[in-house]
């Protein structure tokens, strides 16, 4: 038989941790091949040696497999190990990811209601300016109403009802007051009418004087209200627009009005 062919078949058949062991078919077949050289090696001899090299072989198989067995453990051990390090990290994350959502919910909300609350303090305070400036312009009215009725009634008849009402207690008779106004003589009336005349007379002052002085808060509107319409006029001869025109208006108008 040949030497190589058997070796081959003792490595399938003679050992059983040989099989399906190709990795390591070179070694076998070089300490075959050692075997043969030797001159005075018979077949029992060579199968011996073949026998303790697969028995050497099976061993460092086994201390290979053993190796990697540990090699495992270790491996899973790590994993084990790791294995809560890495929930307690993840658990970290997620705890962090809700902490930060959870605050910055809380800081939109915080700014919402702080935009509101702004919202709300500006409104209440345009609120309050605007029934301030109401109830100054009611007491505007009320003072010039006053100032205008300080002179008194303006027509007779009403003057005679005020004389006659004064210093009485309850209400009073209108139709009786008109039958009496009617049988006073005309010298009584005449009384009254001059007295009419001299209180129209105050209350147009009055009025002239009040219109002065709203003129005067109002000095530069009236002065534009005078003078714009003449120097709109003048401008339209160095300007095409409109827009120029009136732009050239209002700088002439101003500086009228501050050269005076």
């Amino acid at each position: 038989m040949n030497p190589t062919r058997l070796v081959a078949r003792l490595q399938v058949r003679t050992h059983p941790l040989a099989a399906g062991v190709t990795s390591h078919s070179m070694q076998l077949r070089k300490v075959g091949m050692t075997a043969l050289k030797e001159p005075a090696a018979s077949q029992k001899a060579m199968h011996l040696l073949i026998e303790e090299a697969l028995s050497a072989l099976a061993a460092n198989i086994q201390a290979e497999q053993k190796v990697d067995a540990k090699m495992n453990d270790v491996r899973k051990n790590r994993i084990t190990l790791k294995k809560p390090k890495l929930m307690k990290q993840q658990a970290h994350r997620m705890d962090y990811g809700k902490a930060k959502t959870a605050s910055t919910e809380e800081a939109n909300n915080l700014k919402s209601l702080a935009l509101k609350a702004s919202v709300a303090q500006r409104q209440k305070a345009l609120e309050e300016e605007t029934a301030a400036a109401k109830k100054a312009a009611r007491e505007a009215r009320a003072k010039v109403r006053a100032a205008i009725n300080s002179s008194g009634s303006v027509r007779p008849f009403s003057l005679f009802i005020q004389k006659a009402v004064s210093g009485r207690k309850g209400g009073s008779n209108v139709t009786a007051l008109a039958a009496q106004w009617k049988a006073l003589s005309e010298d009584q009336k005449q009384q009254y009418r001059v007295q009419a005349k001299k209180n129209l007379a105050t209350r147009n002052a009055t009025r002239l004087r009040l219109k002065a002085n709203s003129a005067v808060k109002n000095k530069y509107a009236l002065f534009i209200k005078n003078n714009f319409a003449a120097a709109y006029e003048a401008a339209k001869k160095t300007n095409s627009t409109p827009r120029g025109t009136f732009r050239a208006a209002s700088a002439a108008v101003a500086k009228k009005y501050k050269s005076q």
